[in-house]
């Protein structure tokens, strides 16, 4: 073969190779294709499978769903609803399909509707509560929570509606109830409000002429068995002022008012109202306030005293000898801390929390032994927790309790006038103090030191004799206890005048007595000053300084008498205003004991009629609750001049029963100027009349 027969043979053997290596490559890539389509179509098949599957899924949720859906366009053509918008329209799926969502609306809230459509297309999503109306015209509150969204480039708007018939009809039985406590809470009020005026009245009647008559000239015997009655009258009118102040505060009718007060002041006056049954139990009542705490703060004095008073009279309920403390602290620059400790029986600790639930007491028998409601601490608790404070307790038995109160400390807002001593007389001062309750001693020692005084005590009287007999430097000042063992505080004077004759140091005495001429006995005895337990810090400066010969300037003045008493008038009358004949009978005994001339008028008209006929009265004391004109109706028309206009300005004082919450703030809001509750306190209407200056 020559040279160009083997060029052919060698291209032809090349491209027979190459067709061959392609046919075999094609074939490889068949089968791979093959092989590849089959897994498609493989998964092709599971993919339309799970497809199926949650399309099944889709479809059974979607009817049978609890809650309605409906599926709309953006032009709000309802695409699709499940069977539970049929059961709640009672139409057909059928017939729900295609149409406009407005037609399941009824018509007059169509407007309504719109607006929540523009809010689904604006925002994407809306919840909103309106009517839809079913098949038989009738309307049924829905819960409608929609939602925008796209599928394939169609907008797709997905209502779920939700049936909320039982939720109104619920609602409106919880409306319904409130009514009815409402309701039923101002029966209950109205009901406590009539308890309190007709148990109040008679106990005036009792409680009064029961005082009148202890004033009077009786055997020891009557007078025992007066006392009784009286007691047994202040604990009942106790018990009352307990439900009544419970029954407001639960049902929150307490109102706070704020207002500048002296701390001191406000503790001293708790201390006193109980100085009588505590000085009958040689219980000791004292307290001490924390130097850094301000004088006067802005608060709520009277419900302060409020949970004091309770406070102390519980400790007194449970104190048999010893002393009642009220300590205030500041363990916090806006926090005051109050704690009120006796040396009473004491409590378990296993009851500690349940002494401020309503009616419950240390246990069972304290009922029975001591007496009272168990309402007082729960008073306190819910007081201190309305100021914004707490309340709690412990306590050894046997060694007595501890109640510690917190409240926001708010120092006062204004300047307030009161009376002003000069401390500084009192320094470098020696002082002798003379008392055989160690308390006692360590709390006048530390009231003195804070005045500079240099202070000694004795815990007897022998002691304080062999003091003041060894002492070189005689002492400028003695404050000597009254009731001590062995020698009183009188015989304490005599053998010190006797012992000492003109180098006698001034002696002021101390005593929680009350007994009549205890006072005249006492400087004939050589005492220059009596004090009353439990002691005042103003009243102890202002009697040393006085003791020592210092002046002592105040800065309070009594203001002129009002213009309608007339200067040449030898006496002042009173026109008391009364229904109820033995009140008004023990009212005018009351204010002719205090030197007044006493008128009574049965009721408003009367008493319009009397002001009228005669200008003579200084001061009206006004019934509330009277037939013909009540007493809040006359004071309008007096104030009004429809009793002449020289009284329009007369001093008027509510003297009535009613004592529940707003009672007072009504008498204030009709002219009254002061207010007093029944059954009335001697005392307090003796100084209400020293206020306006007719006695």
């Amino acid at each position: 073969m020559n040279d160009e027969g083997q060029k052919w043979q060698r291209r032809y053997q090349r491209e027979k190779q190459a067709r061959l290596q392609a046919e075999q490559l094609l074939e490889e890539k068949s089968s791979q294709l093959y092989e590849a389509n089959t897994k498609l179509e493989q998964r092709f098949k599971v993919e339309s499978s799970k497809f199926k599957r949650e399309e099944k899924k889709f479809t059974a949720l979607f009817h049978s769903s609890y809650d309605g859906i409906i599926l709309l366009t953006a032009d709000g053509i309802i695409t699709n609803a499940n069977e539970t918008v049929s059961q709640l329209l009672k139409i057909d799926k059928a017939s729900i399909k295609g149409a406009h969502i407005l037609t399941i609306h009824p018509p007059e809230t169509s407007q309504e509707y719109k607006q929540h459509y523009k809010q689904i297309n604006n925002k994407g999503h809306a919840r909103f509560e309106c009517l839809i109306k079913k098949s038989d015209l009738t309307n049924i509150p829905v819960d409608i929570s929609a939602t925008k969204f796209e599928v394939d480039g169609e907008i797709i708007i997905q209502a779920i509606i939700r049936d909320i018939t039982e939720t109104k009809k619920s609602a409106l039985d919880l409306e319904m109830a409130t009514k009815a406590a409402i309701k039923a809470n101002q029966a209950k009020s109205l009901f406590l409000a009539t308890m309190s005026h007709e148990i109040r009245t008679p106990l005036n009647g009792i409680i009064g002429f029961t005082d009148l008559l202890l004033h009077g000239e009786i055997s020891n015997e009557q007078r025992q068995h007066l006392k009784l009655i009286k007691k047994s009258g202040d604990i009942l009118l106790n018990i009352i002022n307990d439900i009544l102040d419970f029954s407001r505060i639960e049902s929150n009718q307490i109102e706070l008012e704020q207002h500048d007060f002296n701390l001191s002041q406000c503790i001293e006056e708790t201390l006193d109202i109980h100085a009588q049954t505590a000085a009958s139990k040689h219980v000791e009542l004292l307290y001490s306030i924390d130097p850094l705490i301000p004088r006067h703060i802005h608060g709520d004095s009277g419900r302060l005293r409020q949970i004091l008073l309770n406070l102390v009279s519980n400790g007194l309920k449970f104190t048999e000898q010893g002393a009642i403390t009220i300590k205030v602290t500041m363990p916090k620059d806006d926090i005051l801390q109050f704690t009120v400790s006796d040396t009473g029986i004491g409590f378990s600790e296993d009851i500690r929390e349940q002494l401020f639930n309503p009616f419950q007491q240390a246990d069972a028998s304290t009922t029975r032994k001591y007496g009272g409601t168990g309402l007082g601490l729960a008073i306190c608790k819910q007081l201190s927790t309305a100021m914004g404070g707490d309340i709690t307790s412990n306590s050894i038995i046997g060694k007595g309790s501890n109640f510690i109160t917190t409240l926001p400390l708010t120092p006062a807002k204004t300047n307030i006038a009161e009376e002003k001593l000069n401390i500084a007389n009192l320094y470098n001062l020696d002082i002798l103090v003379v008392d055989d309750h160690p308390i006692n001693l360590e709390f006048m020692k530390a009231r003195l030191e804070k005045w500079g005084c240099n202070v000694t005590l004795a815990a007897h009287a022998n002691e304080a004799l062999k003091i003041i007999s060894n002492k070189k430097k005689s002492f400028n000042l003695i404050l000597s206890d009254m009731l001590m063992p062995d020698m009183d505080g009188f015989q304490l004077a005599t053998e010190i005048t006797n012992t000492l004759k003109e180098l006698t140091p001034k002696m002021i005495l101390v005593t929680s007595s009350r007994i009549e001429k205890e006072k005249e006995n006492a400087i004939k005895v050589g005492f220059s000053k009596v004090i009353y337990k439990p002691i005042k810090e103003t009243d102890l400066a202002k009697s040393m300084i006085d003791a020592i010969g210092k002046t002592n300037e105040p800065i309070i003045t009594k203001p002129n008498k009002k213009k309608y008493l007339s200067k040449t008038k030898l006496t002042t009358f009173a026109l008391i205003v009364e229904d109820n004949p033995i009140n008004a009978k023990l009212a005018k005994l009351l204010v002719e004991r205090l030197g007044m001339t006493a008128h009574i008028a049965h009721n408003g008209k009367e008493a319009i009629d009397s002001l009228n006929s005669k200008p003579i009265y200084d001061i009206v004391l006004m019934d509330m609750q009277m037939p013909v004109m009540d007493g809040l109706n006359a004071t309008q028309k007096i104030r009004a001049g429809q009793a002449g206009q020289h009284y329009t300005d007369i001093p008027i004082v509510a003297m009535t029963a009613n004592a529940l919450h707003g009672d007072e703030a009504k008498c204030i809001a009709a002219g009254m100027n002061n207010y007093l509750s029944k059954p009335i306190d001697a005392k307090l209407l003796e100084k209400t009349l020293q206020l306006y200056h007719v006695i």
